[in-house]
């Protein structure tokens, strides 16, 4: 068994997966900010929800960058000096892993691609993660695509300030899922293309995975995507394979229990 743990800013699921990859249960409260509040309601929520006889590792996705097993900063949690890993050792004797929950989303949905692929996630913000051939790329483990910065309607602003679906809902006064319109679709995949361009010509992926919000709504704006970008990429640089998350909401516990199983195989 795996207890799957995905924080996020504004909500944390935890799962009991088996080798199987079978969610046997599940659970999600309020991520609250301040941090031992989140670590009094995590430990009870696992000990009132959870059998855990057979447990091999715990696997814990973080909103923010992971080196070496170390938290460097909780993304936008307001969390300081939190050392989640020592506090979960002090209560569960087994293999704790951490790392970034794009990079984790990303190896899930990459695990069958071969070659290079980028998952992007356009939610509150734009993470990503790096996969090569089902494993996650190691020179580039901490790719944070959102706060590069591009020229946007006269501004200089970070990719995720008008191209997040947290942006785009905040600019049309409604979530994704309610826009129709053509034009507005056009529009928006003019903020996607603006940092996609720089991702592609520099990385030069074989695929790309769109996930959150309004990456699963990749097929309202692809071709206008594709039109603005194809002869804008440099000599020699294809475009690469377009793909939707397809495990959705669930991609990073997925990617939790995959990267448990490689580090346990690695150690």
């Amino acid at each position: 068994m795996y207890l799957c743990i995905d924080i996020g800013g504004t909500k944390t699921i935890v799962a009991l997966m088996d080798d199987q990859r079978n969610i046997l249960h599940s659970v999600r409260f309020h991520t609250a900010f301040d941090q031992q509040h989140f670590l009094s309601t995590l430990t009870s929520e696992i000990r009132a929800n959870f059998s855990l006889n057979d447990l091999k590792a715990i696997s814990v996705a973080i909103p923010g960058p992971v080196e070496n097993n170390q938290v460097l900063w909780y993304g936008n949690l307001p969390w300081s000096n939190f050392d989640i890993q020592g506090e979960l050792n002090k209560l569960f004797k087994v293999p704790i892993f951490l790392e970034n929950d794009a990079n984790l989303a990303g190896l899930a949905e990459a695990e069958h691609l071969s070659g290079l692929s980028v998952y992007l996630t356009f939610s509150t913000g734009v993470g990503g993660g790096i996969i090569r051939d089902g494993h996650l790329n190691e020179p580039i483990r901490i790719y944070e695509p959102g706060h590069d910065q591009y020229e946007f309607k006269g501004k200089l602003l970070e990719w995720e300030d008008f191209a997040s679906a947290k942006a785009v809902a905040e600019y049309y006064g409604k979530l994704t899922s309610e826009i129709t319109n053509r034009s507005d679709w056009a529009e928006i995949s003019t903020r996607i293309a603006i940092g996609l361009h720089s991702v592609i010509s520099s990385i030069r992926p074989d695929h790309i995975i769109f996930g959150g919000p309004l990456g699963f709504a990749l097929k309202n704006y692809q071709t206008p995507l594709k039109k603005q970008l194809i002869p804008a990429l440099p000599p020699g640089v294809n475009l690469p394979e377009f793909h939707i998350a397809k495990y959705k909401n669930e991609s990073v516990i997925h990617g939790c229990l995959i990267y448990a199983k490689q580090q346990l195989t690695t150690d």
